[in-house]
Parts: structure tokens; C-alpha cells; sequence
């Protein structure tokens, strides 16, 4: 396998102003990995865009763009995979979401345990604007532990007249449903992640021309972090 150099800089994360270049994104644990803008101008690497670092190569205040990233990967069902314990860095599942330079995925020292691992989403704003009113349907794909053919999928609806958002993904294992609230003015949303009677956190942000995308994270707390998922669609 190809060597990877992931030298990464700090975390410019600001809502999406709709006029400026900006790159947001968050993570479920920032103990490993941590998303945001990158800085490096090295080999096929590029500054600027939505990156990831990770402790295991250097710092997570070093960031890397996916987007030469993932020509480092193999392509499973639509995921970008890397990693499986090559250099230490882990595996890292990640999947590009519509255009834009937008991505959401998963990092674990081992993917089959629940032990060190963390899913994130981030993406560039740049362009990003909201309808005022109506709605949208997103067919959305998710991650959780990804082992090739186990992503859930499903949709979620956007109604932009009363600023909510919900709908849900499921694989054979498990659905996860999310109902959350948008905020017209940052682009982001925020609410409430479910599987089964287990409650957590859905969090992330629409983005493109009239919300052409969106991606983000649910999150669990104690034993249910195991549901920690990432995810992103784009816009039927």
C-alpha cells in the first residue's frame, strides 16, 4: 500500500456566512482525530479544503485534505476505505457527499471494537444558501463500523417553512432516526438521534446552492456510544 504523509492546521470552523469560504464540521471525540480546514501544500495534498487529523501521525492540529486522500483508498460500496492498521494510523471510512467538498466518516483503531473510535462530517460552506419556505428530500447514506456492505441508508426531509428536519437510515442491524431543528441563519441543525428507545444527539449542517446537501453525526453517551454514526445525502 502507498505510504500516506498526513501533516494537517488548526480548525477554521465557522458557520456558513453564505458569502465566504469557510469549512465546518465536527467530530464525536477529538481524542484521536479532528476535522477542519487543512494546510497542507505537499505531493498531491492542498490547503484550504476540508481536512482531518489524526494523533496516530503527528497531531490533529495537522490536517490533510480528503480530497487527496481518498486517492490513497479503496472504494467499497461507495466508501473510501484506508488504513486497517498500516502505520498505526487505524482505518479510516469516509464518503464524499454530493459536488461540493463535503465528507462524513468514521477513524477506530480497530473498526470491529468500540474502543478509540470516532465519526465526524465537514465541508466547505462556500456558496451554501437556505429556501425560505417548501420542502426536500435527501437520500442519505450512513456509516457505523463499516466492514463493506453494512452502510444504512434511507431519507430525511427538509421543510424549510418551519426550519425541521427528519427522517431516518437503517441496515440490517439497526435504524437510526433523527428529528432535528434548522437553523436558517448558520445552515446547521441540531436535535435528536434515536435507535429503538436509546436517545442521543444528531448535529451538522446543509450545504451547497439552495441546501443542494447536508452531512453530520449522531451521537450516543456510556454503553450506547457503540451507535455513534455518520452521515450524508444530497438533495432528490
Amino acid at each position: 500500500m502507498k505510504k500516506v504523509v498526513m501533516t494537517i492546521a488548526v480548525l477554521s470552523a465557522c458557520i456558513s456566512g453564505f458569502a465566504q469560504a469557510n469549512v465546518v464540521g465536527n467530530q464525536s471525540d477529538n481524542t484521536h482525530v479532528e476535522v477542519g480546514e487543512s494546510n497542507v501544500n505537499a505531493g498531491p495534498h492542498v490547503a484550504g479544503r476540508a481536512g482531518i487529523g489524526a494523533v496516530s501521525l503527528g497531531s490533529t492540529a495537522q490536517k490533510v485534505d480528503f480530497q487527496a486522500l481518498k486517492n490513497y483508498s479503496s472504494v467499497q460500496n461507495g466508501v473510501n476505505v484506508l488504513g486497517g492498521g498500516h502505520a498505526g494510523m487505524g482505518q479510516f471510512n469516509f464518503a464524499k457527499v454530493g459536488a461540493g467538498d463535503v465528507w462524513f466518516g468514521e477513524w477506530a483503531s480497530d473498526i470491529s471494537s468500540d474502543a478509540d473510535r470516532a465519526v465526524y462530517y465537514v465541508g466547505d460552506t462556500t456558496g451554501t444558501t437556505l429556501p425560505t419556505s417548501g420542502t426536500a428530500t435527501y437520500a442519505v447514506k450512513g456509516v457505523n463500523k463499516f466492514s463493506g456492505s453494512n452502510d444504512l441508508n434511507g431519507t430525511f426531509t427538509a421543510n424549510f417553512s418551519n426550519n425541521t428536519l427528519s427522517g431516518s437510515i437503517a441496515n440490517s442491524q439497526y435504524t437510526l432516526g433523527v428529528n432535528a431543528s434548522i437553523n436558517s441563519a448558520t445552515a446547521a441543525f441540531n436535535g435528536t438521534a434515536t435507535v429503538g428507545p436509546v436517545s442521543g444527539t444528531a448535529k451538522g449542517h446543509f450545504f451547497g446552492n439552495n441546501a443542494a446537501a447536508l452531512a453530520g453525526i449522531a451521537q450516543f453517551a456510556g454503553n450506547a456510544k457503540a451507535l455513534d454514526t455518520a452521515f450524508g445525502g444530497t438533495k432528490q
